[in-house]
């Protein structure tokens, strides 16, 4: 572990999981799906309401440290740290958002695609490594398409709004090999199992569903971490 890197990330996470209450209130209202049965679905919150609840920023800033921290320890000074540090308060917020509402709005996923690209643009001419795009496309059509086919063949079981953010989880995750993009995939389902063991005793359908865009996130986060391990190995 690399202590430097793992203060600076942790400050970095620290400072975007502030601003995590203010990207949530930016975030549109979904727009009514007439193809949806309200009764799946929890209650709508409404974004700015979600943003003002009573210290949410606390957590959320809290958080981000927590991740920011694991991320620099795991990372140390690599090319890959900035687009990780920057997804931080992305996925914190798209995780809060997801277990509310069940909605993981474009309007802070697709954005991100852009800036991830551009920094990975940044270290691979840094690197003098085309590989770090290459494989960035890779990771990103690895999980688009996993999780797409997942989407293709229940829609009820996944929203296209996780294979978004699968495709965005991919781009990153892919320049730090191939066996992280399919550890995420691996970490993220047995995360959404165990967390539908204790909810299928109850009666209520809805109990019985979990957002599945909190355990991408999660998933990815292992990942980064059991890659370096095994890379460091």
């Amino acid at each position: 572990m690399e202590l430097l890197p793992a203060l600076v990330g942790a400050l970095a996470g620290l400072l975007g999981g502030l601003v995590v209450p203010r990207l949530i209130a930016l975030c549109p209202e979904p727009e009514h799906n007439p193809a949806e049965n309200p009764e799946e679905f929890p209650d709508h919150v409404r974004f700015t309401d979600l943003a003002a609840r009573p210290g949410l920023m606390l957590r959320t800033a809290a958080a981000g440290a927590v991740v920011g921290g694991i991320l620099g320890a795991s990372i140390g000074w690599g090319w890959s740290l900035p687009w990780l540090l920057y997804l931080v308060p992305i996925c914190v917020a798209l995780s809060v958002i997801d277990y509310v509402t069940w909605y993981l709005p474009n309007r802070l996923i697709l954005p991100s695609y852009g800036v991830v690209v551009a920094l990975e643009v940044v270290a691979a001419i840094a690197l003098e490594e085309p590989a770090v795009l290459v494989l960035a496309a890779i990771g990103a059509a690895l999980l688009g398409l996993y999780y797409g086919l997942i989407w293709f063949i229940s829609p009820r079981m996944m929203a296209f709004g996780d294979v978004r953010l699968g495709v965005l989880l991919g781009l990153a995750l892919g320049p730090l090999g191939l066996a992280t993009v399919v550890v995420s995939i691996a970490t993220a389902a047995v995360l959404a199992v165990i967390a539908l063991v204790p909810l299928s005793r109850g009666g209520n359908m809805i109990k019985r569903k979990v957002p599945y865009g909190p355990f991408l996130a999660a998933g990815a986060l292992v990942a980064v971490v059991v890659g370096r391990v095994l890379a460091g190995a």
